[in-house]
């Protein structure tokens, strides 16, 4: 691994300050996450960087990294993710704040760094890491992460970094609502894109829209059964349409953008008619199902195993085996291996329908 040490800054200091003044004139711009991991990382000694967008059940999606060879960012993906302690953190508590690796042993939580700790630090010549997690779009998080080469990072330097995390998240906060600030009137569209590359509603808790991408404003022109989906508040998705599947998914309370709104965002119905009538028995079930359960059964058509689940989900087996049972009833199969051929279709997981 390479290293790269930066010019520390003291925390509060004018210097620092000064960055954050810099860093602000980023808000909104394709750049802004790597100017923002820069500013988290001059405050502490480390030796690489990694940006990665967590989000529930999806896997860990590298965004950034720096001082990291492709090598480890590819055996990451092939072997890490799956058991990696942070992914595992945030799908159990979307917890935002600041969490060390290190942490993880000393905890009493049932999250497992063991598998993590063997398959990936040896690899990368890591000793620890340091995540600082942001809220951004929807149900998911951007985990700004420092890796340290020799030692554990100290409980000052911990210190450090939640003595900053509230001036960094309001930057990240502040940048979410540029970016949607500005796509509403014409700007932006690339960085707006890479967040939600579909056709993208996003409206309050009233219903009001807060922001339409062009390709969902197209869409809406071309088939006006979407403006009857958009002004049905109390909807909960997917709804499949002629020409597109709807997946609506709720933001939370706290979402700093609509707080208790949604986003509304398309996907294309396939063609054949077979794989149309598959997917609309398996939309009309989502539609049913309770979030944890629409997490469990797109694990489980996927192919995982009641063991990978309660480990990517962080609950017992018996847990996952009573959250099986009762998506089998509801979609009136008798097993898992049922459910899996009912509703397992190649070419509607290729297409990456959310739930």
């Amino acid at each position: 691994m390479r290293t790269n040490r930066p010019k520390l800054t003291n925390f509060g200091s004018q210097e620092w300050f000064q960055r954050v003044g810099n860093i602000s004139r980023a808000l909104g711009e394709i750049n802004f996450h790597e100017n923002l991991i820069d500013l988290f990382g001059c405050l502490i000694d480390h030796s690489a960087r990694w940006i990665i967008r967590f989000s529930d059940p999806a896997p860990p999606e590298i965004m950034y990294t720096s001082g990291v060879p492709q090598s480890l960012r590819d055996h990451y993906n092939r072997l890490c993710s799956d058991v990696d302690p942070f992914a595992a953190h945030w799908r159990r508590y979307k917890e935002v704040g600041v969490r060390a690796l290190s942490q993880f042993k000393s905890t009493a939580d049932t999250i497992d760094a063991g598998s993590y700790n063997f398959v990936f630090k040896p690899v990368a010549n890591v000793s620890d890491e340091l995540g600082l997690f942001l809220p951004t779009i929807g149900n998911s998080s951007i985990g700004l992460f420092l890796e340290r080469e020799r030692g554990d990072f100290r409980k000052i330097e911990i210190e450090r970094a939640e003595a900053a995390f509230p001036i960094i998240d309001g930057l990240e906060r502040a940048h979410i609502g540029r970016i949607f600030d500005a796509t509403s009137q014409g700007g932006f569209i690339s960085e707006a894109a890479q967040l939600n590359p579909q056709p993208t509603l996003v409206q309050d808790r009233c219903g009001v829209e807060l922001f339409s991408s062009r390709s969902w404003r197209d869409a809406a022109e071309s088939d006006p059964s979407l403006l009857a989906v958009a002004v049905q508040n109390e909807q909960n998705g997917p709804i499949m349409l002629d020409d597109f599947i709807v997946n609506i998914e709720r933001f939370d309370k706290y979402f700093p953008l609509a707080p208790s709104g949604r986003m509304l965002t398309l996907t294309p119905c396939p063609d054949d008619p077979q794989e149309r009538a598959s997917t609309r028995e398996r939309t009309e079930l989502i539609r049913r199902l309770t979030r944890r359960e629409r997490d469990i059964f797109n694990l489980i058509v996927g192919g995982r195993s009641s063991s990978d689940i309660s480990r990517l989900l962080s609950m017992s087996k018996g847990t996952v085996k009573n959250y099986a049972i009762r998506i089998c009833r509801k979609a009136d199969v008798k097993s898992r291996l049922g459910l899996i051929h009912k509703y397992t279709n190649r070419s509607f997981l290729e297409r990456g329908i959310p739930s």
